[in-house]
């Protein structure tokens, strides 16, 4: 398993004109990023390996699933500061709920292996904790009201 590690980046040019440097680039080891002139990169992995990286986050999140209980989440919300630090913006019990909902939603996205669902979940979350951050509300968020589904709306400073 290569870790997701990149040991090469070629343009894209170089592999259409040159695929067997590229695909040797490869075969040394890790991912190879193409560089694209007007696009966003791609990486180019071997499938196995790809495949590898998944049963692994499948297994991860199965593992942590199964060892939750409310101690441990708050446990886990208290250190999931560090790289989520919108988090102490929200109630403990709110905290609790997120914790549950990330790790039942990374399950769910691991087991299926597309990792949409939990993107759009976390930035839900973060939306949640900038609400709690609005001084007019109360710091329990017990005025805030919470919608069954997901609306846009537009952004009061952008429009006119």
């Amino acid at each position: 398993m290569n870790n997701g590690s990149v040991t090469a980046t070629a343009t894209f040019s170089t592999f259409l004109r040159s695929p067997s440097s590229v695909i040797e680039m490869l075969d040394e080891g890790g991912d190879v990023v193409l560089l694209r002139r007007d696009g966003e990169p791609l990486r180019l992995s071997k499938a196995r390996e790809a495949e590898q990286e998944v049963d692994t986050l499948q297994a991860l999140a199965q593992l942590i699933a199964a060892s939750l209980d409310d101690e441990v989440c708050d446990r886990l919300a208290a250190r999931l500061g560090e790289p989520f630090p919108w988090i102490g913006l929200l109630p403990p019990q709110r905290q609790r709920e997120f914790v549950a909902e990330f790790l039942r939603t990374a399950r769910a996205c691991a087991s299926v292996r597309r990792f949409d669902r939990l993107t759009s979940m976390l930035h839900a979350w973060k939306a949640t904790a900038e609400a709690y951050a609005d001084p007019h509300l109360t710091p329990d968020g017990s005025d805030l009201d919470y919608l069954d589904t997901e609306e846009s709306a537009d952004d009061p400073r952008t429009t006119s």
